[in-house]
């Protein structure tokens, strides 16, 4: 087997391994996200939950105060029938005056955190929507994800390691060669001649290498693009 026969096998060999990673395009890296999106949400609204159980908890706890601080107002107003001078009326009065106040303070702030649970509510129900649309999303995804790799990692592994026996077979400036031109050409380093020109880039190919490549002595390079190139036959 001469090299640029093995460079040929070897260009389509690369091919089909491009195609592969192609058709896993960017799956894993939508699993990963779409993953880390969901771990977010849950922590989000495990957090929000934990908030709700507090302000709950703290909303018991102003009732609670606000009904012990009702209690001592109504027993300080009916006091106030049973004093005798206006001192101990004013004393009464400024004392209810004062629980008022403290009532007003407890009802204020049982109002303000009654708004943020009905805020944190809102959102949780609709994280967990959302929740639920992601983790049905991110399951078909790694459903696809895990049968797509299923099913090219066997070809795959092939793939590897036919190029392993071709690489063999070629030496190794030119397959250094071959390596640097498949990075720089998109993946493309072996090209046929069609019509005197490279397919390339599309760079017509002087007649004398043209003559070299149809012999197929040799290796033959486009001298713009540096593509690999070949005569085909009815075979390729």
């Amino acid at each position: 087997m001469n090299s640029i026969t093995s460079l040929i096998k070897l260009q389509k060999v690369d091919t089909q391994l491009q195609e592969i990673r192609e058709l896993l395009g960017d799956l894993p890296i939508k699993v990963d996200e779409l993953s880390q999106k969901e771990k977010s949400f849950v922590e989000e609204i495990d957090q929000a939950k934990t908030r709700i159980k507090e302000i709950n908890l703290d909303i018991s706890k102003k009732d609670h105060n606000a009904k012990v601080i009702q209690v001592k107002i109504q027993k300080l107003k009916d006091q106030l029938f049973l004093v005798k001078t206006n001192k101990q009326y004013d004393a009464l009065s400024r004392e209810i005056d004062y629980l008022k106040e403290a009532l007003d303070r407890i009802e204020t702030e049982e109002l303000e955190i009654s708004v943020e649970k009905d805020t944190l509510s809102e959102e949780t129900q609709e994280r967990e929507n959302n929740l639920g649309s992601l983790t049905s999303d991110l399951h078909e995804r790694k459903s696809s994800l895990e049968s797509l790799i299923a099913e090219s990692s066997e070809k795959k592994e092939n793939l590897k390691n036919e190029r392993q026996t071709i690489v063999a077979d070629v030496s190794d400036s030119v397959i250094s060669k071959y390596d640097r031109v498949l990075s720089a050409r998109s993946g493309m380093a072996v090209v046929e001649v069609l019509d005197s020109s490279c397919s390339g880039c599309g760079s017509m190919v002087p007649p004398q290498k043209m003559a070299d490549v149809k012999k197929g002595e040799g290796i033959q390079s486009c001298d713009v693009c540096s593509r690999f190139l070949y005569w085909p036959t009815k075979s390729d």
